[in-house]
């Protein structure tokens, strides 16, 4: 990857629980909230956005180019291109690191990335339905499993995986357990601390008006931008295009927020989180899969979220004075045994590091996704980490997994964590279905 990109902004969303408080939000609702509030935490004007790149593993029902739908829910001008990304759990992250190439590579100077998903809207399928049955029953599948959860190599749960893979690493139940009660006791740390608030902007859902967002004013539409190396300008440039009023895209009939004295449910906490856990508790629950080790309590929830970051160049930054909050300087990605979800993170931090040159010891703050608390635990294992220095302000286990999105989050947190204790090296690392993983590495001055 090309040095250069830096990141001027990280926001998310809370994370809701299955039919919790963000469940009348569509995904692209909360993507598009994620980008709207990055934007502003960020600064700059809505119109140097040139390119959105979000992740979504949940597509099925979802409308077309999701990642366009949420750019326009969040005022974007009609000229900024966007693209939706798949790669499962790694979705988020790799949505930053191809805006981090689009920059690197000078196509754009500023780039809105992250991801979105509503677990709780996640359709049922018919398949067969299109040509009709003739006989017999029909089936549906659960978009959410079939999707997002599911191994299509060996056809069954990945948390079925997860615990045979941990019977095989030799990742008890107990440690399992242990490291479930840690995450949910330090997600609860940071946020009495308050250590969220710069990751975090809260959500007013709007109690009547189903599936909009509260707010004090609606957000303009940002003004179009036509690409100067595109031949713009002059009579016969193949701009020179005035739509009729009834084929422009009407932000009253499609934007997410509604403003005024309206009620609303402020949401500005992780709804999975529990202050309550304990390892008593915990040790009770049934495991998913009969002689099993994953457990509801050890693995994530079923959530919704969105998370994004604004990445742009540094001459950008420069010009227009604005504060940078750390450096995107590599990525690496790997893939493996599709069951071995608990591998391939370690893997892809250290094909990073030798990338670069650097030790574990030369990095400050690590993030690895809690696909399952096992996943974290043979990371760390793996590359000689104590488990107490990984996601130091829990993790998904604690704080929820919207699959599209957990991947931004973890990059974001990386930044503010190390802002937090006044710069250095930090990784965030993840593993995606089909067995691949991916790490970026961050750098803040």
């Amino acid at each position: 990857m090309k040095a250069g990109t830096v990141i001027l902004s990280t926001v998310r969303t809370p994370f809701g629980r299955l039919g919790g408080a963000l469940s009348s939000l569509a995904a692209t609702t909360l993507g598009a909230d994620a980008i709207r509030n990055a934007i502003l935490r960020a600064g700059i004007d809505p119109s140097d956005v040139e390119h959105v790149i979000m992740g979504e593993v949940i597509q099925a029902g979802v409308g077309q180019a999701p990642a366009r739908q949420a750019a326009f829910k969040a005022g974007l001008a009609k000229t900024t291109t966007a693209e939706t990304v798949n790669k499962v759990c790694a979705s988020g992250m790799l949505a930053v690191v191809y805006g981090a190439r689009t920059i690197g590579d000078g196509d754009n100077r500023v780039v809105v990335a992250g991801g979105m998903e509503s677990m709780s809207n996640a359709p049922y399928l018919l398949p067969g339905a299109r040509n009709g049955y003739r006989y017999g029953n029909a089936t549906m599948f659960d978009a959410m499993i079939h999707d997002g959860l599911w191994d299509y190599y060996f056809d069954e749960a990945m948390a079925a995986q997860g615990a045979r893979v941990a019977a095989e690493l030799g990742v008890t139940r107990a440690v399992q357990d242990e490291f479930a009660y840690q995450s949910h006791k330090r997600a609860h740390a940071a946020h009495e601390a308050g250590y969220f608030a710069d990751e975090i902007a809260p959500i007013n859902v709007a109690t009547k008006a189903k599936g909009k967002i509260v707010v004090d004013a609606l957000p303009a539409q940002a003004r179009a931008r036509i690409p100067v190396l595109a031949g713009a300008g002059g009579s016969n440039s193949v701009w020179d295009h005035v739509a009729p009023q009834n084929m422009i895209a009407d932000p009253s009939q499609y934007s997410p927020y509604v403003a005024g004295d309206l009620p609303f449910t402020r949401v500005d906490r992780d709804e999975p989180v529990r202050a309550d856990a304990s390892i008593e508790s915990m040790a009770k629950l049934k495991a998913i899969d009969a002689g099993g080790t994953i457990t509801a309590g050890n693995a994530p929830g079923v959530n919704d979220g969105a998370a994004a970051l604004v990445l742009s160049n540094a001459r950008y930054a420069s010009a227009n004075g604005i504060e940078v909050l750390g450096e995107i300087v590599d990525h690496a990605t790997v893939a493996w045994d599709p069951p071995y979800l608990a591998l391939v993170p370690a893997m892809a931090v250290q094909k990073l590091l030798d990338q670069q040159g650097l030790k574990t010891s030369d990095i400050h703050v690590w993030e690895i996704n809690e696909a399952f608390a096992a996943v974290a635990l043979t990371a760390a294992a793996k590359l000689g980490l104590d488990p107490a220095v990984v996601n130091v302000q829990g993790g998904a286990v604690a704080l929820g997994h919207p699959i599209g999105a957990s991947g931004a989050r973890i990059v974001g947190a990386v930044v503010q964590q190390l802002r937090r204790r006044g710069g250095g090296y930090g990784i965030a690392a993840i593993c995606s279905g089909g067995g691949q993983g991916d790490a970026i590495l961050i750098k803040v001055a």
